[in-house]
C-alpha cells in the first residue's frame, strides 16, 4: 500500500477563527483522557511513562489537555495542521516556554522578537554552506579520534559515546577547541545535567518542589556558564579585527563586542548564554540521532548490508565531497530522526487565547506539539512504527503534508543547525562504518531502543553495544 497523506478537521483560516462566532472565550476546552482530568493520576501516568500515556491518551484525538500538578493543563496538538499554525501562520501568538527562558535564557532558542532577530541575523553566517565545508575535514577528524579510542571486541556506552563525540565535533568546529579524548569531565557532565530540569520524575511537579534532578540542573548550568566565561575570556585574548573574519563562535562573538557595534544585545550575559545554548543544543540532539541510527542498523541487517556497501565504494575517509555520493546514509538519517526524533515534543507558551480544531486554548496555556506522534501517524506513513529507510527514496517528501515531518522544527524559528546537524550525522556514520559494525549484544532482548526523556530524547546511559571490526 502506497504512504497516503491526509488533511486534518482543523479550521484551514486562522482569521476565520476569531472572526467567526463563537469568540475564543466561549469555545469549549479540549477533551481531557482517562481519570476525568485529575492532576494526581494524570502526573503519575506521566511519570511512570510519558510516551504510552500520551499515546493512549490522544489514540481518538489530535488535540487533548493534560493535567499536571506542576505547569497546570499541557495541551498536547497532534496533526501537521496544528504545527503549522503554531510554528508558521500564527506563530506571534506563541512564545518559547517558561523553562526553556529558565533554561537558556539570553540564548538564541529562547528570546523573542527583535532580539531573536538579531541574534539568528549574527549566527546565521556560522551555518552557511561555505561555513559548514570548513567544518567538514574537522567533523571528521574529531569522529576519528573518538573512534580510534575504541577497540574491537569490547562494549562501548553508545549514548556517552555517541554524546562525547559530537561534543568532541562541536568545540573542534564552532568553538575552536579541541577537547581530550579521555578529558574534559567537568564539561561533559555539565552539559549533560541541563537535561535534567526535564525528566519526567521533576517537569510534572510544581518548580518549588528541589527533586534531585533539579538540583543537578542547577548545579550543571553554573558550571557550564563558568566554562563560557572561560572560553570567551580565552578568545578575548587575540579576536579578529574584524567580525567578518571570525571562524568559529566564540571569535565572531568577541569580535563583534570589541567592535561595539552590538554593545546592547552582547553584553557578557548575553554572549555567556549563546555559548551555553550552543555548547548544549549543538551537540545533544545530533548525538541522539547517531546513537539511535546504529541501533537501527544493528536491528535491520538488509539497510546495513546497503549502507555499508555505499560506504566502502567511497575512496578512503568521507569528505565533504562525498555527501552526494552517501544517499544510503541520508535516508537512514532521515528515517531515523522520523521513527526517534531527539525534540519529541516542541514547547510553546499561548500570549492570548487562541482557538485549534474548534477548541479554545487559553493565554499562558502551555502547548506541546508532538512531533513523535506526528511522525508515527498512519494517516502520513505506511508501516509506521519500522524502520524503513526506502521510504524516502520516493516521492514521499512531496506527497507529505507540510509539518508532518518535522525533526528540527519549521518556521522562521527552524533550527538554526539543521544542515550542520545533518552533515555531522551522515560524516559521522560514514565514517565510523568503514571499519565498524556496532552490534546489538546477543544477551540483550530488544523491545525497542531503551529511551530517556529529558529536554530531549535520549538512548538510556549503560546501553551498550559490540563493536566489531569489519
Amino acid at each position: 500500500m502506497a504512504e497516503q497523506v491526509s488533511s486534518g478537521s482543523v479550521d484551514p483560516d486562522p482569521a476565520a477563527d476569531d472572526a467567526a462566532a463563537p469568540r475564543p472565550a466561549d469555545r469549549p476546552l479540549p477533551p481531557y483522557p482517562s481519570s476525568a482530568g485529575h492532576p494526581l493520576l494524570h502526573t503519575v501516568h506521566a511519570m511512570r511513562d510519558v510516551f504510552g500515556f500520551r499515546e493512549r491518551a490522544m489514540a481518538d484525538h489530535d488535540l487533548i489537555r493534560i493535567k499536571l500538578l506542576g505547569p497546570g493543563d499541557v495541551y498536547h496538538l497532534g496533526h501537521p495542521d496544528h504545527f503549522e499554525r503554531v510554528l508558521l501562520n500564527d506563530r506571534e501568538r506563541f512564545r518559547k516556554s517558561e523553562d526553556f527562558r529558565l533554561t537558556f535564557e539570553g540564548g538564541l532558542v529562547a528570546v523573542e522578537g527583535d532580539a531573536w532577530r538579531r541574534q539568528r541575523e549574527v549566527l546565521q553566517p556560522l551555518f552557511s554552506r561555505d561555513s559548514l565545508r570548513d567544518y567538514a575535514d574537522g567533523m571528521v577528524e574529531a569522529v576519528r579520534r573518538r573512534r580510534d579510542h575504541w577497540q574491537p571486541g569490547t562494549r562501548i556506552d553508545l549514548a556517552a559515546e555517541t554524546s562525547d563525540l559530537t561534543l568532541d565535533v562541536l568545540f573542534a568546529t564552532l568553538l575552536g577547541r579541541k577537547l581530550a579524548v579521555d578529558g574534559d569531565e567537568e564539561i561533559r557532565t555539565a552539559a549533560d545535567r541541563l537535561q535534567h530540569w526535564f525528566t519526567p520524575t521533576s517537569y510534572p511537579l510544581p518548580t518549588w518542589i528541589p527533586t534531585p534532578a533539579r538540583l543537578r540542573f542547577k548545579r550543571g548550568k553554573r558550571r557550564l556558564q563558568s566554562v563560557a566565561d572561560g572560553l570567551l575570556d580565552a578568545a578575548a585574548d587575540d579576536p579578529p579585527a574584524d567580525p567578518g573574519e571570525a571562524d568559529d563562535l566564540l571569535s565572531l562573538l568577541v569580535a563583534l563586542r570589541e567592535s561595539g557595534v552590538e554593545s546592547e544585545a552582547l553584553t557578557d550575559d548575553r554572549l555567556r548564554d549563546q555559548v551555553v545554548t550552543m555548547i548544549f543544543a549543538g551537540h545533544d540532539t545530533t548525538a541522539t540521532a547517531i546513537a539511535f541510527a546504529f541501533y537501527a542498523l544493528a536491528r535491520y541487517p538488509e539497510v546495513r548490508e546497503r549502507f555499508h556497501a555505499e560506504v566502502d565504494a567511497l575512496d578512503g575517509q568521507p569528505t565533504v565531497a562525498d555527501l552526494d555520493a552517501l544517499d544510503v546514509t541520508e535516508r537512514v538519517v532521515t528515517e531515523t530522526l522520523r521513527l526517534f526524533p531527539p525534540v519529541y515534543t516542541i514547547p510553546r507558551e499561548a500570549t492570548t487565547d487562541v482557538v485549534v480544531d474548534g477548541y479554545r486554548i487559553p493565554e499562558g496555556a502551555t502547548t506541546w506539539l508532538t512531533v513523535d506522534r506526528v511522525h508515527r501517524d498512519p494517516r502520513f506513513y505506511d508501516d509506521p512504527d519500522t524502520f524503513r529507510p526506502g521510504r524516502w527514496a520516493t516521492d514521499l517528501r512531496e506527497r507529505l503534508p507540510d509539518f508532518a515531518y518535522a525533526p528540527f522544527g519549521g518556521g522562521p524559528r527552524a533550527c538554526i543547525g539543521r544542515q550542520f546537524a545533518l552533515m555531522e550525522a551522515q560524516l559521522a556514520l560514514a565514517t565510523i562504518g568503514r571499519d565498524y559494525h556496532l552490534a546489538w549484544p546477543d544477551d540483550r532482548t530488544d523491545d525497542g531502543p531503551p529511551r530517556r526523556l529529558g529536554m530531549t530524547t535520549r538512548m538510556e546511559p549503560g546501553t551498550t553495544v559490540r563493536v566489531v571490526e569489519r
